[in-house]
């Protein structure tokens, strides 16, 4: 092996890297399939110097992963001893829980590949018992929508049959009735039809199990078997779709419209809008930006009857958003027309300007909003067409290049808490002008602070009530929960502190970093007590507007960014959230568990089951999120601070 074999340089970057493949015994949920690390120079012998400690390190991470996989998987509180259950089980490892689960998965495979060669060997040989359906099931009924039209994919192939197109459908059909059925299963949490499977493959590798293991096995081996079918039912689906739309004569999208009669789109996007913020319980938020994205639809394609839009309205309304510009409050776009504006950016374009364009992720929430609208309207107004059916943007696959929001550095973390407001300044008004004052008692100083050591969006800090700091087992944790609480009466809910979470997944517990506690968290959570106050930061009010929590104070926070000459595009409040992920991903905690601390929600049906990760799984991962690099303030006594006044934006 060459000296330097994982010595490489990074498309963008002049420095050297280390990359290495991790192995595959070694690849589970929640490790990279590479390993990158900067050598943190562009001079190669310069990096050449560092590179065996960079190798060494790495070993030793792969070292850790070794060992870690060989542990017996048991829940906490539970014995490891194998043997306090059945004295020749052997523990069930994460490596070794792989193993049988890979195997499993190329059996399904071979399996498949059998159970076709042969019965496509009967087929031949015998026809008209496979036409009869003795010898596969045909579809009885696969009738599906396609753009408003019904259509059975086997009645096309039957209109003129040929053997192999039925044979490969039916065959289809019958993994796909087994995928269903699997999903079931393991929506009911039945594993008794896989353990004749299990007793197969445990047979092959001699092993004996504890029974608590071999239920998690049966799990495991039921999860691969629908993962197996939905691998190989996946480019069947794509190859009949292609078919389909083919073959389906008449295409919804290109009918010319009917002039009858039918209500003006503004009117009906009104009632829309009002049925829907009713019907979904919709925040003011919402509501305002789903009113504003199909009033653009409005401007550029013309208000005119609901169902006089065709498929040119929907093609224009795409091709004016992909060519917006993103401030078009500021000169020279200000004033102008979402048309004008969307020439105007192209024309400086076209000069060698740089004009930031909305992204792609924008451009299709508006054609989402778009569609939903036409969609209810089809079920007022007859001859409807929806004109934006098929005009989202194709997102890049690799969602790291040009992403929006970028983590803070170390420089610019330092640069923030070097300001007046950490160090001392006039007053809670004057807080970019030096002074005596340090502002341990306002949502100035904590808020940023909690954000960096907790991963919570900015309106779930601003929204935390004193309530929502308790104590479990030892643990401070913070409470999100998307309903207030009124402190005197515990069952009864205050709707005037009503507050509001991003999706289900985000009320969670999360544990409070030491850190916090250093700098005089629970000093300032004591000032709050005796304050009378409901709210940990009372001096920032739910918008009145679109009713978010953290509007006000991403106002204020701007203003602060741009106080300390921290102005690099994509570097916000949310960009905190980035700089927890990638401490926690430093930390070698499993994805899973970034997750359920960050608020992100799990896939599959895997999010039906349990209550979460214990608060003591979560505090551990927490506890662990570090800032080399990064001077904090120091911790001081609240009593010495002056209390602040309400906040000026």
């Amino acid at each position: 092996m060459a000296k330097y074999s994982f010595l490489t340089r990074r498309s963008g970057s002049q420095n050297w890297y280390y990359k290495r493949d991790v192995p595959l015994e070694l690849r589970a949920p929640g490790r990279r399939k590479q390993v990158w690390k900067s050598l943190r120079t562009p001079d190669r012998r310069s990096a050449e110097k560092v590179y065996a400690a960079t190798h060494a390190e790495i070993e030793l991470r792969f070292d850790q992963w070794r060992r870690e996989d060989n542990l017996p998987i048991a829940p906490a509180g539970t014995p490891t001893d194998p043997s306090a259950s059945n004295p020749t089980a052997a523990p069930l490892t994460p490596a070794l829980l792989r193993k049988i689960a890979d195997s499993h998965y190329l059996s399904i495979y071979e399996n498949d590949f059998d159970w076709r060669s042969d019965l496509w060997r009967r087929t031949r040989d015998n026809e008209e018992a496979f036409w009869s359906g003795d010898l596969i099931k045909h579809p009885a009924n696969d009738w599906q929508q396609r753009n408003g039209q019904s259509y059975s994919y086997y009645a096309l192939l039957m209109e003129e049959p040929v053997l192999e197109e039925v044979f490969l459908y039916c065959v289809y059909f019958a993994r796909k009735e087994r995928l269903q059925k699997l999903r079931r299963y393991y929506d009911l949490g039945d594993i008794c039809g896989i353990e004749e499977s299990a007793a197969a493959l445990l047979s092959s590798q001699q092993l004996s199990l504890s029974d608590a293991d071999r239920n998690r096995l049966l799990r495991k081996l039921l999860q691969t078997e629908i993962k197996a079918l939905e691998d190989m039912t996946a480019g069947n689906e794509a190859t009949f779709d292609g078919i389909v739309s083919q073959d389906v004569a008449v295409d919804v999208k290109e009918r010319k419209p009917k002039a009858s009669p039918a209500e003006i789109a503004s009117v009906l996007a009104e009632k829309y809008i009002d049925t829907m913020a009713r019907e979904r319980d919709w925040p003011p938020k919402t509501t305002l930006r789903k009113r504003a994205e199909i009033r653009e639809f409005l401007e550029i394609c013309g208000d005119r009857p609901i169902n006089s839009y065709g498929q040119e309205d929907g093609v224009k309304f795409k091709d004016v958003q992909s060519a917006l510009p993103v401030y078009r409050q500021k000169a020279p776009f200000k004033k102008l027309s979402l048309t004008e504006a969307a020439e105007k950016a192209t024309e400086l374009r076209n000069k060698g300007q740089d004009v930031e364009l909305l992204s792609p992720l924008t451009i299709n929430d508006k054609i989402g909003s778009v569609s939903l609208l036409f969609e209810w309207a089809k079920t007022r107004t007859a001859d409807v067409v929806n004109p934006v059916s098929d005009q989202s943007i194709q997102r890049r696959k690799n969602r790291r290049q040009g992403k929006k929001v970028h983590p803070w550095t170390i420089e610019e973390l330092n640069r923030m808490f070097a300001a007046p407001i950490y160090i001392g300044c006039q007053s809670e008004t004057h807080w970019k002008q030096p002074g005596q004052s340090v502002l341990r008692r306002s949502a100035k100083f904590w808020v940023p602070l909690i954000g960096l050591f907790s991963g919570m969006r900015l309106g779930e800090i601003i929204q935390l009530q004193i309530t929502d700091v308790k104590e479990k087992d030892g643990i401070h944790y913070f409470d999100v929960t998307p309903i207030g609480i009124d402190p005197s009466d515990e069952e009864a809910v205050d709707t005037h502190e009503e507050k509001s979470l991003k999706t289900s997944s985000s009320q969670r517990a999360i544990p409070i970093h030491k850190m916090l506690f250093d700098l005089g968290f629970e000093d300032f959570l004591e000032f709050r007590r005796a304050s009378g106050s409901t709210r940990l930061f009372p001096e920032y009010e739910k918008a009145k507007d679109d009713g978010s929590w953290s509007k006000q104070f991403s106002k204020y926070f701007k203003r602060f960014r741009e106080s300390i000459g921290v102005s690099r595009r994509g570097v916000r409040f949310h960009s905190l959230r980035h700089n927890v992920e990638d401490a926690l991903r430093n930390a070698h905690i499993l994805k899973e568990v970034r997750d359920a601390i960050q608020g992100h929600g799990e896939n599959g049906v895997s999010r039906e089951y349990g209550s979460g990760y214990y608060l003591a799984t979560l505090n551990e991962a927490l506890q662990k999120i570090a800032y080399d690099g990064v001077s904090f303030p120091p911790a001081q006594n609240i009593a010495n601070y002056a209390a602040p006044t309400n906040a000026t934006l």
